[in-house]
């Protein structure tokens, strides 16, 4: 039973890291088939390798808590929403806070294609969410993928709320705008827990500004940002 949970818990983060088992193993000095067979149900990873093998996935292998002395970043497909589900299930308490991060709009114009993130916040356990982008589908506005443009809310997590909790779960936030630079490095994780405390603690509710912001960092009027958000909250 508990070499099942083990298993369970790692392809969860495997699936998040969006990297191969064969990139986890080498890391561990393993052979790839002997972690890809453990993770199938057979028993090719002795008890201490097991350990290891979950300690280089920030997992301690005796509480099976993720370790709260760094940042974890963790590749979301929302199409495919249960393993980040699941996950915020197996790893994650009560209260979760979140909030959406955009480049800010006096950075290089390149930075409209910056990636789509989130912050996620339980207890002391710290995540970025960054969004696995892949080609527009024709039912999909063009800002669907660009960078600032609203692209995950809490609903999607069982007992999540914004940071800003007098926003809806089910409705969305204004992201905190980030100096481009340090918006890369926190979507690799390269940031302190107190920068990630200090940025997520600029959360706050909707403005006019944020729409008329958002509006000229995507080329549309104020009104039609407006009614973009108008019509993701009335789905």
């Amino acid at each position: 039973m508990i070499s099942t949970e083990f298993r369970r818990l790692a392809r969860l983060l495997i699936d998040l890291s969006d990297r191969p088992v064969l990139y986890w193993a080498s890391v561990c000095g393993f052979h790839p088939s002997n972690v890809s067979n453990w993770l199938r149900g057979r028993e090719t990873l002795s008890d201490e390798n097991i350990a290891r093998f979950l300690s280089v996935l920030s997992l301690d292998p005796e509480t099976l808590k993720l370790d709260s002395s760094r940042i974890h970043v963790w590749i979301v497909a929302l199409h495919e929403p249960e393993t980040l589900t699941e996950a915020a299930d197996a790893f994650l308490e009560s209260p979760i806070r979140m909030a959406l991060l955009s480049p800010e709009l006096d950075g290089p114009a390149f930075l409209s294609q910056a990636p789509q993130s989130a912050l996620l916040r339980a207890g002391n356990i710290r995540i970025v969410l960054l969004r696995k982008l892949f080609p527009t589908k024709m039912s999909e506005s063009p800002l669907s993928q660009k960078a600032g443009t609203p692209w995950i809310r809490p609903s999607l997590i069982p007992g999540a709320c914004w940071k800003a909790s007098e926003i809806s779960p089910d409705e969305d936030a204004p992201p905190i705008a980030v100096p481009g630079p340090f918006l890369f490095d926190l979507v690799q994780g390269n940031v302190s827990l107190e920068q990630f405390d200090a940025l997520m603690d600029k959360s706050a509710p909707w403005k006019w500004k944020d729409v008329e912001l958002l509006a000229k960092k995507s080329g549309l009027t104020a009104q039609e940002v407006a009614e973009m958000i108008r019509d993701r909250n009335s789905r």
